[in-house]
């Protein structure tokens, strides 16, 4: 497994209005992922008895821990995205605050690291609970067929 280490370099030139197009595209990504969370919550809860009869259980079980887990991750993430605009709108205000300008873009770049780093997490997760609850549907499926 290689290490990554991502450099974010290119932030320090980056313009307020660059900053709060990012800003807005981070909260698109995270209200999609709340929406994920709620589809894959309603596919869990329809194909639950496929699932319980499944020696995959315990495993699915743990996922839906960890997708719980990922939605109030999410929800914190959108809650420090939300601050981080309104900083930028009082940041704009002020124009002369190089000081204020170094720790927001210093802070720009601690959300997109936490926020990149959540995103790899998730895809993982999201892989995970596809491939196990389509594994349960067909191991029920094979049983119907065998009985």
């Amino acid at each position: 497994m290689k290490s990554e280490s991502l450099h974010f370099r290119y932030i320090e030139w980056k313009t307020p209005d660059e900053m709060h197009f990012t800003s807005l595209q981070w909260k698109s990504k995270l209200d999609f992922i709340n929406d994920e969370n709620r589809f894959f919550e309603d596919m869990l809860k329809e194909y639950m008895m496929p699932i319980v009869k499944s020696p995959l259980f315990s495993k699915i079980q743990d996922l839906v821990g960890q997708l719980s887990q990922s939605k109030e991750v999410s929800k914190g993430l959108n809650e420090t995205v939300n601050e981080h605009s309104r900083r930028l709108s009082r940041l704009i205000d002020n124009v002369d605050q190089p000081k204020e300008a170094r720790l927001y873009r210093q802070e720009h770049k601690r959300i997109m690291k936490e926020l990149n780093q959540f995103l790899k997490k998730y895809k993982r997760l999201k892989r995970e609970v596809f491939e196990n609850v389509s594994l349960a549907l067909k191991q029920q499926k094979q049983k119907r067929l065998i009985a």
